[in-house]
């Protein structure tokens, strides 16, 4: 085994932010999803309620009309005429990101185990049949942010994230359960910037994200430093963000990520790309990927290469690399001591499982991410390489006026 530099981690935050989502949460997951191979989706459902008529009381269910966060969604009642289980024909979807979430991208491990920020919200249509069967309408989601900027932080690089709807968001939903599968394209624009501990300026004072007061300030790498703010999302790690507070520079990198599907079942692909590095082998995800994992034996068993290399960083603000405890509450308080870990990796097959629910589920997704502008984030991280999501979301829905 070995214990991978400091500098190693730099550039794995920047992957996060590639894919649109998280700070390094330093977990160990299984690290099983879908990508250049065999993908199945499938829905898992729950026993869950909706009312149906009359003005019944809102309830939530999970639908993945968001990209790279899932955002609450309103189930209303009353009004509108009735379709099956649906609280009629036309209705609107909020769906907003909760805490929970997974994110794992680049094929070394470096970035994996990341978590998405929360209260994350996107609202969509919902045109519905009497048989609770809904097609999503995100035609209006074109070129507006999803979410608001996301904060990463790994080994001493800061970066800042925007994501944009590339196209409409399209796909499926259904009333009685909650279960959704939809096609989500982002645009995904990587900042890299100076302070390790704020990666995003970041909106303070504002404590209701999203409805639309602006009863926060902008502080930060922002040109509207001291200006009025609406909170976005907020990043366990690093405080609210919002989009009246964006960096300031030029990105590094402008990514075309497509989550298809984006779904509350079951995604399952088998890398069947031949790997760029000769020795690899063929168990690649992406086009132009150059091996599978990092592992030190080339094999990962169950999320985790066995054999080495260990990452270690502090316990609390994950997203400072350490040698020693000295690295870590010495030199930053609150920071937490240095703990070690075997590397997170990829195995030949990828797999998540969502949670269908009229309240509350689960998004999950696969995608590949193309490489950047900065050769270290590419290297550091395994770009191009695949990358794999778990979003826990609430949902409300109701009659469109």
């Amino acid at each position: 085994m070995r214990i991978r530099p400091l500098i190693v981690a730099l550039a794995a935050v920047a992957a996060f932010g590639i894919a649109g989502c998280g700070d390094d949460n330093g977990g160990n997951d299984n690290n099983d999803n879908t990508g250049g191979g065999t993908r199945t989706s499938t829905p898992a459902r729950t026993p869950t309620s909706v009312a149906t008529t009359g003005a019944a009381t809102p309830t939530t269910a999970t639908t993945s009309s968001a990209a790279g966060t899932p955002v609450p969604t309103a189930t209303g009642g009353g009004g509108g005429g009735g379709a099956g289980v649906c609280e009629g024909t036309k209705l609107n979807v909020t769906v907003t990101s909760d805490a929970g979430s997974d994110l794992d991208t680049g094929w070394t491990g470096i970035a994996h185990n990341s978590i998405a920020t929360q209260d994350t919200s996107v609202t969509t249509e919902l045109d519905c049949t009497s048989d609770s069967k809904c097609t999503v309408n995100g035609a209006n989601l074109v070129n507006q942010p999803f979410g608001s900027p996301l904060p990463l932080s790994s080994g001493g690089v800061p970066v800042c994230v925007l994501n944009t709807f590339r196209e409409a968001v399209t796909g499926t939903y259904d009333c009685s359960t909650g279960c959704s599968e939809t096609n989500v394209k982002i645009l995904s624009k990587v900042f890299l910037v100076q302070d390790i501990a704020q990666p995003c300026p970041i909106c303070v004072g504002d404590t209701t994200p999203n409805d639309g007061q602006k009863n926060g300030t902008c502080q930060g790498g922002t040109a509207a430093a001291g200006q009025p703010c609406d909170t976005g999302g907020t990043s366990p790690q690093f405080g609210s963000t919002s989009n009246d507070c964006l960096p300031t520079g030029n990105s590094v990198g402008e990514l075309n990520i497509d989550i298809t599907p984006l779904t509350t079942g079951t995604i399952s692909q088998t890398g069947t790309t031949q790997c760029v590095a000769a020795s690899a082998g063929s168990n690649c995800f992406c086009p132009s990927q150059n091996r599978g994992n990092a592992c030190d034996s080339g094999v990962c068993t169950n999320g985790t290469c066995p054999e080495g290399p260990i990452d270690a960083f502090c316990s609390v603000q994950k997203f400072r690399s350490c040698l020693t405890n000295d690295d870590c509450e010495t030199t930053f308080p609150g920071s937490g001591t240095c703990v070690q870990q075997a590397r997170p990796c990829f195995t030949d097959t990828i797999s998540r499982t969502g949670q269908c629910g009229t309240q509350s589920g689960t998004l999950v997704g696969f995608f590949c991410i193309p490489q950047t502008r900065a050769p270290a984030i590419n290297t550091t991280a395994g770009l191009p390489g695949p990358g794999a999501l778990s979003l826990p979301a609430h949902q409300v829905r109701v009659v469109a006026p």
